[in-house]
């Protein structure tokens, strides 16, 4: 669907809901609006998702099918109301009600699946903490006192507890969608995807459950009636209006990693952890304490979240700290180990070769002209032949070898366990894979078991500077180390 119909789209609904609260009049005109008001993000919803690969259209299907259950409750609602008892409860308009919450779990849950683990599970221990914390408050003032009460039916105290333990699955659906966004390496505007936007949604649609919740029983104008389901038909446009980035989200989720965590998600988590003992003192200062068992195992299921939770962001800083320290061994342009990378390795390897007695070689490998070519033809082509040049010269490697960036043009090998003669050859075999007709000059120097790592290089790099100097395009080997003149004895 265009930029231009989800304009009209939506234009026509805030018309549709503002004639809801301006111009409805009677019980039948309300039931009417209010189904207008339903089945326009409905249909907006199952035009989009059509539009979207089959695997894909399952979850938005059930979202669809959530909206239309919970906005057509008024039907039922208003034939119980005009021709039954008021009283009543609980209806059959409370099945359609109830019918949006699995509805829209599953349509979510559905979504998630196909998200990658490494942004879900910091984001569901995230949303468990926060959610187990408003849990526990919901346990004290909505869940107990509903089943509780008496005066209800055990069926209609059932019903009544659905909604609360509902609307906390829908807190944490919509903590998973705000904490599961990742940072994207393209930087794509975070409401360029759909997780915001059910986001959003939900906690507009759980807005209006808290108003209920917090009127109770108390009788309510029709206005107020009204103004309240102003809030559920605007979740159901925020929720319809975001299956326009469907296909932008999992582009995106499948190239992002976990955001760290940040000041607002750590205050949110402090705050879930007060919430149980903020509860526990707040009924002993009226002289009173009923929920013990709740608040104690509220406060313990937030525990083990929390230090799970610390358990992974500590797993991710470990794992973040290995990746920055092997880029600052890579080379970014080829891939190959750096001069730092190396030169480490080196030692590494001559006290290997100390130890077996076997040879060990360097070879230093230096492009020909290719400050030239770069003139010529720029230096994104000079980066394209160092990039395809790295990945010949490794092909033609053994494993146990090491082919490193330098510098520049300059690459350098190591030769475990090859001697000069050897290495003289595998340098010979690079030479016919060097790409876009480019030729290499190179040094190779054995080490003979007594110089420093210094020193071996030292000597490599004076045999490249020789097969500079007598003609490029050639492999020379360096000669064996002078020996040490004895110091006489006195």
């Amino acid at each position: 669907m265009g930029r231009r119909w989800w304009q009209v789209s939506i234009a026509a609904m805030t018309l549709a809901i503002a004639g809801y609260l301006l111009l409805a009049v009677g019980a039948w005109v309300s039931m009417a609006w209010s189904l207008v008001n339903t089945v326009g993000p409905v249909a907006m919803l199952v035009l989009a998702a059509h539009r979207l690969p089959r695997h894909a259209r399952a979850g938005w299907y059930l979202l669809a099918l959530g909206i239309l259950a919970n906005g057509s409750a008024v039907v039922p609602k208003t034939i119980v109301y005009e021709f039954g008892s008021g009283d009543a409860y609980p209806t059959i308009a409370d099945v359609f009600y109830l019918l949006f919450y699995p509805a829209v779990l599953t349509s979510i849950g559905l979504l998630i699946r196909r998200w990658p683990p490494r942004l879900i599970r910091p984001a569901l221990l995230d949303a468990a903490t926060i959610t187990v914390g408003i849990s526990v408050l919901a346990w004290v003032y909505a869940i107990d006192p509903a089943l509780r009460d008496t005066s209800y039916t055990l069926a209609g105290r059932l019903v009544r507890v659905a909604y609360p333990v509902s609307d906390l699955l829908l807190i944490l659906l919509a903590l998973v969608l705000v904490r599961s966004g990742g940072v994207s390496p393209g930087r794509r505007a975070r409401w360029g995807s759909a997780p915001p936007w059910l986001a959003a949604g939900l906690l507009t649609f759980l807005a209006g459950d808290l108003v209920w919740l917090l009127i109770g029983d108390r009788p309510v104008s029709e206005w107020a009636t009204r103004g309240i389901d102003l809030l559920y038909f605007a979740a159901f446009l925020l929720l319809a209006y975001a299956v326009r980035h469907a296909a932008a989200t999992d582009e995106q989720r499948a190239t992002a990693v976990p955001r760290p965590p940040g000041v607002p998600l750590m205050s949110m988590l402090l705050l879930a952890l007060l919430m149980a003992p903020a509860v526990m003192v707040m009924q002993m200062s009226h002289g009173e304490f009923q929920h013990g068992a709740a608040i104690a195992v509220g406060s313990t299921i937030m525990s083990v979240l929390v230090v799970t939770r610390l358990t992974v962001l500590l797993r991710f800083v470990a794992r973040q700290t290995e990746q920055v320290r092997e880029l600052a061994r890579r080379d970014e342009l080829t891939g190959l180990p750096n001069r730092r990378a190396w030169t480490d390795e080196l030692p590494r390897v001559l006290e290997q070769a100390r130890q077996t007695g076997l040879p060990v070689s360097v070879c230093m490998m230096d492009l020909d002209h290719f400050k030239t070519f770069n003139d010529t033809h720029g230096h994104q082509a000079g980066d394209r032949v160092l990039k395809e040049a790295a990945a010949a010269w490794s092909g033609q490697l053994r494993r146990s070898d090491i082919l490193a960036r330098y510098g520049g043009e300059e690459f350098i090998v190591l030769l475990p366990e090859t001697a000069l003669d050897a290495a003289c050859m595998i340098m010979q075999r690079l030479r016919p894979v060097t790409p876009s007709a480019q030729t290499f000059s190179s040094g190779v120097a054995t080490w003979d078991a007594t110089e420093t790592s210094e020193e071996l290089i030292a000597r490599a790099d004076r045999a490249l500077y020789e097969a500079k100097h007598t003609g490029r395009d050639r492999v020379v080997g360096a000669a064996s180390p002078a020996p040490v003149a004895a110091s006489a004895t006195p």
